[in-house]
């Protein structure tokens, strides 16, 4: 059916008389692709920034990515709506400049109230997924629906001709997405990597807030209300980025990085290690010794093995295992590898690591590393479980078997967990070491919520005899301050029920839902327990 021509025509004329006249003008063009662009790439960033914030309490897992993308999917299709109504009612570039101007406001009560208001949700739902959608939708929901509200009413200001509304709205919305390619990059590459956390929001507020004076700035005269918030918005965003929140229970360092935060404290005369607010690793500051007791654990390889002379280390942390064994062994060779670049220099900076002949750091991915690499070593230590965020990659049993074939003749591979058998994610990897390794043994750590699981691929395996007599004779001969004839004394004794167990694999390795049915941290004798412990890896 083809439309009278007349229609049309009125319509076109509707439109164009509807739009305002400052909007015309290049000025006011200039102004109005720089709140579209700015829009796109504030989101963005914002989006990304909102998985360091929940990460402390919530971890890093699918449950916290999948909870963040649809608390922004659906604060979007809100401000949608919502803009295009707006638009019809006000369709002027102020009225767009005081709806950004909002976003800013809501953005300001992010930076007041995220850490508080993400570690108060975190203790009321457990860390759980439902508390983390929840928590998503209460910090990210009003700063996201608000800037979801430019696209819609800059398309309603933007269109002056009925026939090429298609070709203006695709225009803005290429502009956005341009932006927001600028914000993901920009916010991946450069903002996480080397600005804190509340530097980084400060940063995004600073930019909300300039971008709402550029449009409201050819109606500062008739409105200044709105300017004057912003402007308050904006100082309080420089203070945040000139004075960031002050050190709380002797915080030394704090660094976000693309894979976690960390931080440095001191308590009771011990330097921990914290990554997403779980001891990392810590030090005693008298000694300068390991002050948990799974790095000590690690040596308990001896026991299969006595001569070990190469030792590879996946998840630095302090890199206290590596180093407490080559203490012992110093002839020892042992190679460390983090995928976070920020994690041994930490360790150099404030655990006194030093690299030397025979220590060397590799900062990559641990199967990466092993695929590509050609070695073989006596001894590989796993320790790459932090918290909620487990690398899914690094538990399979395609990982394992790739271990196992980096191993020499006699070799032994270790495995630091948080939590005993009795819980999912640890029953699930035990199984799946099993299915790889003809032999393994699982023993609770002492004075730990800690679990370390000892396999081996050749014949024969000792007998548990064996082990304790062997325990027994490096007690004497070492004097381990963590007796390895305790350890081996706690040695799993009888067969774990894997009924519903799966065994891990690339295909499927549901290893988030797997650490939420069971409570993965366990807390540490002797250290503050405002954050646990679950392996010195990361």
């Amino acid at each position: 059916m083809t439309l009278p021509a007349e229609p049309l025509a009125v319509a076109a004329a509707e439109v164009s008389a509807a739009r305002s006249p400052a909007a015309v003008s290049p000025w006011a063009r200039l102004r109005l692709g720089w709140v579209v662009a700015a829009g796109g790439g504030i989101l963005m960033a914002l989006e990304i920034l909102a998985s360091r914030v929940l990460a402390p309490h919530f971890g890093s897992s699918v449950y916290v990515w999948g909870s963040i993308i649809s608390v922004f999917l659906a604060a979007l299709s809100l401000g949608y709506v919502w803009g295009g109504r707006l638009a019809d009612r006000e369709p002027t570039l102020a009225g767009l400049g005081r709806q950004v101007a909002r976003a800013a406001l809501a953005q300001a009560v992010l930076l007041l109230a995220a850490r508080p208001a993400t570690a108060w949700l975190g203790g009321a739902t457990g860390g759980s997924a439902w508390g983390t959608l929840l928590a998503a939708t209460a910090l990210f929901g009003p700063p996201s629906v608000l800037l979801g509200v430019i696209s819609p009413y800059a398309v309603r200001l933007a269109a002056r001709d009925l026939a090429r509304l298609g070709g203006t709205a695709g225009g803005l919305y290429a502009l956005s997405t341009a932006g927001s390619l600028v914000g993901t990059l920009g916010c991946t590459f450069v903002l996480v990597p080397f600005l804190t956390l509340d530097r980084g929001l400060a940063l995004l507020l600073a930019l909300t807030a300039a971008t709402a004076l550029a449009a409201l700035a050819g109606s500062l005269r008739r409105a200044p209300l709105p300017a004057l918030a912003v402007a308050a918005v904006l100082a309080l965003a420089v203070r945040a980025w000139v004075a960031p929140a002050g050190p709380d229970g002797g915080l030394l360092f704090e660094q976000m990085t693309p894979y976690q935060t960390l931080r440095v404290r001191d308590a009771r005369g011990v330097r921990i290690l914290e990554s997403d607010r779980v001891h990392h690793s810590a030090m005693r500051l008298a000694d300068r010794q390991p002050a948990l007791p799974y790095p000590r654990a690690a040596a308990a390889a001896l026991v299969l093995q006595p001569d070990i002379d190469s030792m590879l280390v996946l998840g630095m942390g302090a890199g206290h295992a590596g180093t407490y064994l080559q203490g012992l062994r110093p002839g020892l060779a042992v190679d460390f590898v983090d995928i976070d670049p920020a994690v041994p220099a930490i360790a150099a900076r404030w655990f006194g690591f030093r690299e030397a002949p025979g220590r060397r750091v590799h900062v990559a991915d641990g199967r990466r590393f092993l695929d590509r690499s050609e070695r073989r070593w006596d001894y590989i230590y796993c320790d790459t479980y932090i918290g909620l965020s487990v690398p899914f990659h690094l538990t399979t049993r395609e990982f394992l078997e790739l271990v196992r074939a980096r191993l020499e003749p006699g070799g032994v591979f270790g495995l630091n967990l948080a939590g005993s058998l009795a819980r999912p994610f640890p029953r699930a990897i035990y199984r799946t070491v099993l299915e790889v390794f003809p032999h393994a043994w699982a023993f609770a750590v002492p004075a730990s919520g800690n679990l370390l699981v000892l396999a081996s691929g050749d014949d024969p395996a000792p007998t548990p005899a064996e082990m304790e007599r062997r325990a027994a004779a490096l007690d004497r001969e070492v004097g381990f301050e963590l007796p390895l004839s305790d350890l081996i004394a706690r040695r799993l004794r009888e067969g774990v029920d894997f009924t519903g167990t799966p065994v891990l694999s690339d295909s499927f390795a549901p290893v988030d839902r797997l650490l939420h049915l069971g409570e993965e941290v366990a807390e540490f004798p002797g250290l503050p327990a405002t954050a646990s412990a679950p392996g010195d890896g990361g």
